[in-house]
């Protein structure tokens, strides 16, 4: 059946301007910037220090994402009735949080007058103003991303799959190993990738939790942040640089995302 004209240049408008409301800014900000401002940004050891942290504590993160995301989304996918609706509502509380408020909570669970701060500072263990803190920051923000992501991934997998497996002898952890990971596994790298990128980009949660100290916990947003009050160009420059690496990490999880007719 047609689409009616009218409803077709609906789809169409909507389309557009959702585009232009993306790539505009996006553009003004890459237009605003050129080659040898970057290059003459990833000149200063102070940005090169906040990119290494920036990079460094979402690569540490990602195992940890990965460790407590891949068997939590597929428990959850594998859930059904009230127990799933009641997980998902947690799953999705750090979702909806302002990223300030997480912060602040962080704070006050681990910091040494948090909920777990006298137990932590009993074994020589100081989270809040450190890496550990940037880490842990991004294990809290991204991980549900990752889990509800990676939930619709098993969620698509054939439970015959599982049952033939189970039927002919595997167990359990034989069978989640062996049959339902390499059905899902272009889909999963995709999902660590877009991990990594949403852990390179975060903020609100850092600043209040970590701190904004240049060489230790300082990213690439923070330094963004600090840069704009003194040099705005530089803070242009320095949001180009991390607007790339977003850029390329994106793409690269396009290209690992499975392919509609190909397994896995």
């Amino acid at each position: 059946m047609r689409r009616p004209r009218l409803f077709t240049l609906l789809l169409v408008s909507c389309g557009s301007l959702l585009g232009l409301l993306i790539l505009l800014p996006i553009l003004a900000l890459l237009l605003n910037v050129s080659p040898s401002e970057l290059l003459l940004v990833l000149k200063d050891p102070e940005v090169l220090t906040a990119l290494w942290v920036t990079l460094l504590s979402s690569v540490a993160a990602l195992p940890l994402i990965l460790l407590l995301g891949l068997p939590s989304a597929y428990g959850l996918s594998r859930c059904t009735g009230r127990l799933r609706r009641g997980l998902e509502l947690l799953l999705e509380l750090p979702m909806v949080m302002p990223p300030v408020v997480a912060g602040l909570a962080l704070l006050l669970a681990f910091g040494r007058r948090g909920l777990l701060g006298g137990m932590l500072a009993e074994l020589g263990i100081r989270i809040p103003f450190t890496l550990t803190a940037v880490v842990l920051g991004t294990l809290f923000v991204v991980t549900p991303f990752f889990v509800r992501r990676c939930t619709l991934l098993f969620d698509s997998i054939d439970q015959k799959l599982e049952e033939a497996a189970l039927l002919l002898g595997a167990s359990p952890r034989q069978t989640f190993w062996h049959v339902v990971l390499p059905v899902v596994r272009r889909g999963l790298f995709a999902e660590a990738v877009m991990a990594l990128a949403q852990g390179v980009g975060l903020f609100g949660v850092i600043v209040l939790f970590a701190g904004n100290l240049p060489g230790r916990t300082q990213t690439l947003s923070l330094a963004i942040y600090n840069a704009f009050e003194s040099d705005p160009q530089q803070a242009f420059a320095l949001g180009a640089l991390l607007l790339l690496i977003s850029l390329l990490l994106l793409a690269t999880a396009q290209l690992l995302a499975p392919r509609e007719g190909t397994d896995g």
